[in-house]
């Protein structure tokens, strides 16, 4: 058993981010279910609906990208951490490391959320939290009464966030997971979010020995379990399919390839979504990063350094010489390099809302800009908003322009 282990770190270490084509994937006739769903989920997002970090996360893991509906999230993310912390509301640790997890995951430094109401650092917050949640086994470890504070779901979120942002302290919280845990106590969906803290763990460097054993001797007993719920393609229940899924892609050289039948889990839920079983955007962010090969884990190894990524200085002005009162407001904002102009625009209206707030419509080929400084483009009136880059009019949507440093960008109210 210990050498098998020792084999299955060392080939986590190589393998664990790769992506499910080396193991099974969704074949290529089926994969525009994946699409549709995935587009979907997107299209939950809104200015006025709930902020999931759920289905950011699972954006961005993903092979559908929508620009628009990933920058509402961030800015929601952003301003709703922050409005928690400040007036104190419930945020457990588990929320708390999804919201870690989803902005990680964006290129935004969850160790620094700015918002004109405030600031917060969430990985230091995750920490404080997941201390609590095991505040009583650090107290007096050899108690059979100690428990965690709400659910070992959460404690696994807390370990998966911690790792992905190498804080010392989730391998603490794997070795107390690892040693306490009782298989009996959960289903298949906590052991998938147990697995996956574990995996990230072993990944991480300066791990005791004696965590060492436990840790990879737990992780064993999880996919074991795991394993055993395998039913017509299901791994426990419909719901928890997904995850588990993804704590097998991320586990996978820790058990016998043979011992799954990955390619009738995939065919059973793309037979589920016709159905829309996962019409829930929450069921299906945590069923898309499985699908497209990926698990929370994979977050940790995402091309993005956001800490060091460097920024870019846009100046972006808004004139009105056409209708009413006229107006020329100029602001120069900084944002990391590649973004787009809806971003620029975002960012401006943080800084200045009252002169550079705008509205805009989606629609299937982009974002259209309806209002700039409350002065909406009409139909009747034959008026919209045209975007320039200094003298040239822009051949591109504010959501698929990428400003270049020190670049001029004009909005223009105008006539057709």
């Amino acid at each position: 058993m210990e050498n098998w282990l020792s084999l299955c770190v060392v080939l986590l270490s190589v393998t664990c981010s790769c992506k499910a084509a080396g193991i099974c994937s969704v074949p290529e006739t089926r994969k525009s279910y994946v699409t549709t769903l995935a587009i979907t989920m997107a299209r939950s997002v809104g200015q006025c609906v709930t902020p999931d970090p759920s289905v950011l996360l699972a954006l961005n893991l993903g092979q559908v990208k929508d620009p628009t509906a990933q920058d509402i999230l961030i800015n929601q993310l952003k301003k709703d951490s922050v409005e928690r912390v400040s007036k104190n509301e419930t945020f457990t640790s588990g929320k708390v490391a999804l919201y870690v997890l989803a902005l990680r995951s964006s290129c935004v430094d969850p160790s620094s959320i700015y918002v004109p109401e405030g600031t917060v650092d969430l990985v230091q917050l995750l920490e404080e939290k997941t201390r609590e949640e095991l505040q009583s086994f650090e107290n007096n470890s050899s108690s059979s009464n100690a428990s965690v504070k709400t659910t070992w779901y959460q404690v696994g979120l807390d370990i998966i966030g911690l790792c992905v942002m190498s804080k010392p302290y989730a391998i603490t919280a794997a070795h107390i997971l690892a040693t306490h845990i009782s298989l009996n106590i959960f289903g298949v969906d906590t052991a998938a979010i147990a697995a996956m803290g574990l995996v990230c763990v072993l990944e991480m460097e300066n791990i005791p020995e004696g965590t060492h054993i436990s840790v990879k001797t737990k992780l064993s007993d999880l996919l074991t379990y795991m394993l055993d719920q395998q039913n017509d393609g299901l791994i426990g229940n419909t719901y928890s399919t997904g995850l588990a899924g993804q704590a097998f892609l991320a586990a996978h050289p820790c058990y016998s390839l043979d011992s799954w039948d990955c390619a009738a889990t995939i065919q059973k839920l793309i037979d589920l979504i016709p159905q829309k079983t996962f019409a829930l955007p929450i069921a299906a962010a945590q069923l898309l990063p499985f699908l497209w090969g990926h698990s929370y884990v994979s977050v940790k190894q995402l091309p993005c350094l956001y800490s060091d990524a460097p920024l870019i200085s846009v100046e972006f002005t808004i004139v009105n010489d056409l209708v009413g009162e006229h107006f020329k407001y100029s602001i120069t904002v900084e944002v990391t390099e590649g973004s787009a102009l809806l971003q620029v625009m975002e960012k401006a209206k943080e800084l200045n809302p009252k002169e550079f707030s705008f509205q805009y419509k989606k629609y299937e080929w982009g974002v259209y800009i309806t209002s700039i400084n409350q002065l909406d483009g009409s139909n009747n009136d034959k008026t919209y908003w045209q975007f320039f880059s200094g003298i040239n009019l822009l051949k591109q949507g504010v959501s698929d322009y990428i400003p270049e440093n020190k670049e001029h960008i004009i909005a223009v109210f105008s006539k057709y």
